[in-house]
């Protein structure tokens, strides 16, 4: 004879029981009612009176061949329905994740903000969803990002700004057939990139202050350990070291903090203008000079590199070399999809043109702080 204990146990199990098979019945309905629910090609096909292969190349955005009524009969039918394509079963046919990863190395810094933006709008209107990596310049950070997009089966990579140890990851995406960009080449020299002409920016910002008259110029940036930022120094100190002129260096790190931190330096020097690395060495020093109460640009000219948004709210407004961001993302975004459709399609180095932007933070040297 059972104790009342175990009797007390068996009623609960049976309880227990039962209140499964009601939640597994009940879902199975759930399951069986979403199915129903859900709207599928063949419904948008039906509705907009076309077959199902029509559907699929407006949704693919391949309906070259599709005259315009036809076009926005399905338009109209998804929109109705409230139809969402299945990416999954989408994959599953073509092979493909319809997904690009891209790595940034810092995505507070205004510049690679806007680049990301610019790459994932032009990503967006091809038909893919962008998976944004910031690796916080953390070199062990963006080799493992490279190893998790691969292991999320990506379809393509853009890299900002290559690390020695990202590059060693590069055979690693080659056998996984993964196409992959180069952008902002900070450290090495690699086909599959596209940059600009960081040697003519610097070019452009010395032939300016010697127009102006400056004897004394400065370079302000971390370019022992960027190539880009090597170059612009290169192309920088080449005009000004030809025409005679004094070039003096400091090193910091491209961000306001590496400004502010090198500021001092550069007013106690005897420079009269000074050519940052990037804006936001630009941004920290300008907020140093008010606290030393300096009138720019008439005690020290001061010119940046990038055009981030900042540029221009500045007082005075930035002299600074403009990226062509929208069109490096134009031809970036190209490439990559071609690359995608085609194993066989490669490309060499392409480099864009820079523009010097001359605002109000440059002028003639102040003649009187120079005797």
């Amino acid at each position: 004879m059972l104790s009342k204990s175990s009797l007390f146990l068996l009623q609960k199990h049976a309880e227990n029981e039962i209140i499964k098979r009601c939640l597994n019945i009940s879902f199975s309905r759930i399951l069986k009612e979403r199915n129903k629910l859900a709207i599928t090609i063949k419904d948008v096909a039906k509705l907009a009176g076309v077959s199902t292969a029509t559907v699929s190349m407006v949704v693919n955005q391949k309906a070259d061949r599709i005259t315009e009524k036809t076009k926005n009969d399905v338009l109209d039918a998804i929109e109705k329905l409230d139809y969402k394509p299945n990416y999954t079963a989408r994959s599953l046919v073509s092979s493909q994740s319809f997904t690009i990863g891209l790595i940034v190395p810092e995505i507070t810094n205004p510049f690679f903000a806007e680049f990301s933006r610019n790459l994932e709008s032009h990503l967006h209107q091809a038909g893919y969803i962008t998976f944004l990596c910031n690796s916080e310049e953390d070199l062990s950070l963006e080799a493992r990002y490279i190893d998790e997009l691969i292991a999320r089966s990506i379809d393509g990579l853009i890299i900002c700004g290559l690390t020695e140890e990202s590059k060693a990851k590069l055979p690693l995406l080659k056998k996984h057939l993964i196409p992959y960009l180069i952008l902002d080449n900070r450290r090495t020299q690699n086909n599959f990139s596209i940059g600009i002409n960081d040697f003519e920016g610097g070019r452009l910002v010395a032939k300016h202050f010697l127009s102006l008259g400056h004897n004394i110029c400065a370079f302000v940036g971390d370019f022992s350990g960027y190539r880009n930022l090597y170059r612009r120094y290169e192309g920088f100190s080449d005009v000004l070291l030809k025409a005679k002129k004094e070039v003096i260096s400091f090193k910091t790190e491209l961000t306001k903090k590496g400004g502010q931190q090198v500021a001092k330096k550069i007013f106690d020097s005897k420079a009269t203008a000074v050519f940052c690395g990037s804006d936001l060495i630009a941004v920290g020093i300008y907020e140093q000079a008010r606290i030393y109460e300096m009138c720019l640009p008439d005690d020290l000219s001061i010119a940046g590199f990038d055009d981030i948004s900042f540029a221009e709210i500045l007082s005075p407004k930035l002299t600074t070399v403009k990226q062509p961001l929208e069109k490096m993302a134009e031809i970036a975004v190209a490439n990559l999809l071609k690359m995608i459709q085609d194993k066989n399609f490669s490309f060499d180095t392409k480099t864009l043109p820079v523009k010097l932007l001359i605002r109000n933070s440059t002028s003639h040297p102040n003649t009187i702080n120079l005797i």
